[in-house]
């Protein structure tokens, strides 16, 4: 039996995969951020799992980046999106 997901494990996965690529180009989180006009804590708080960030933004850090697949950024920004209306629409918070 498969696990429920939840919208933390969700977000995290988009922040993780996010760090995984800014430290595969060996940027700091400071540098992406300056880079994709994206403030430093918020920069922190997509990679710890706390915000999700827009599809511009999203595109916008790709790009900096070098990372051809956005598409796979986007469907994981979508399925927590999908998780928190959900969640919204059943009285939970998100």
């Amino acid at each position: 039996m498969s696990k429920p997901i939840r919208q933390g494990d969700i977000r995290m996965n988009l922040g993780s995969r996010l760090k995984q690529l800014r430290q595969q180009q060996d940027i700091s989180l400071r540098k992406l951020g300056e880079k994709a006009g994206v403030s430093y804590s918020i920069m922190n708080s997509i990679e710890n799992g706390r915000f999700l960030p827009s599809p511009e933004v999203i595109v916008s850090l790709a790009n900096v980046l070098h990372y051809d697949d956005v598409d796979e950024l986007l469907k994981l920004a979508k399925k927590f999106s999908d998780v928190t209306n959900q969640t919204i629409k059943e009285g939970n918070e998100p």
